[in-house]
């Protein structure tokens, strides 16, 4: 489990929560007394709707940073060392958090998206397409473990981590700026409802 280190605040009236798990040190920042907004990462503002989903992408970075590298920087890191254990480490990842995030954006965020937002069609259609790729990915290397591993798990991990970038930096800035608070609100109560997929990956991040 995640090991609490500290939380206090700073000068700017923002609580500052640092966490380590498996060796690494996590920092989030919350504006005190704010409910609708969070400090997500360095100067990103995330409506509390779309946390959930956020926090989710920063797992799926440092699984794919895991996937880029070959290895971890952290120390007392669990990931493993060989190729062939982050083929089996990378497809319980997407049965237990990336395929139920897939299947809530895809079923939820995205036709909302759709609905509500102009001219995001292409956007959401490159997005579906990116997971459809990586689905690819995935179901190749169930059928084929242990051939070039070396190139087919960093094409994984860079793909990975250039969708959850488009998300972030694009699709959930626009979901912040055009919407309603009562539709970003209804993100966050479908989140809180959707079906817990299993224990948590985050012990055997990288």
């Amino acid at each position: 489990m995640p090991q609490l280190n500290t939380v206090s605040k700073t000068n700017g009236n923002q609580l500052r929560i640092e966490f380590s798990f498996g060796g690494e040190t996590t920092r989030r920042r919350r504006r005190a007394g704010t409910a609708n907004a969070v400090l997500y990462r360095r100067h990103v503002r995330r409506h509390r709707s779309l946390v959930p989903l956020s926090h989710e992408h920063h797992d799926i970075l440092v699984v794919a940073q895991g996937l880029i590298r070959g290895r971890s920087p952290a120390p007392h890191s669990d990931w493993p060392p060989v190729r062939r254990g982050q083929v089996g480490r990378v497809l319980d990842f997407f049965d237990q958090v990336l395929a139920p995030h897939f299947d809530f954006e895809e079923q939820v965020l995205f036709p909302l998206a759709e609905r509500e937002l102009l001219r995001a069609a292409p956007l959401l259609a490159a997005l579906v397409r990116e997971h459809d790729e990586v689905r690819s990915h995935l179901a190749t290397l169930r059928a084929n473990p242990t051939h070039d591993l070396d190139l087919r798990l960093p094409a994984l991990g860079r793909l990975l981590e250039s969708h959850v970038r488009q998300e972030e930096r694009v699709l959930f800035e626009s979901l912040q700026r055009e919407l309603s608070e009562d539709i970003l609100n209804s993100i966050g109560s479908e989140l809180r409802a959707r079906p817990t997929s299993g224990p948590s990956c985050q012990p055997r991040q990288p």
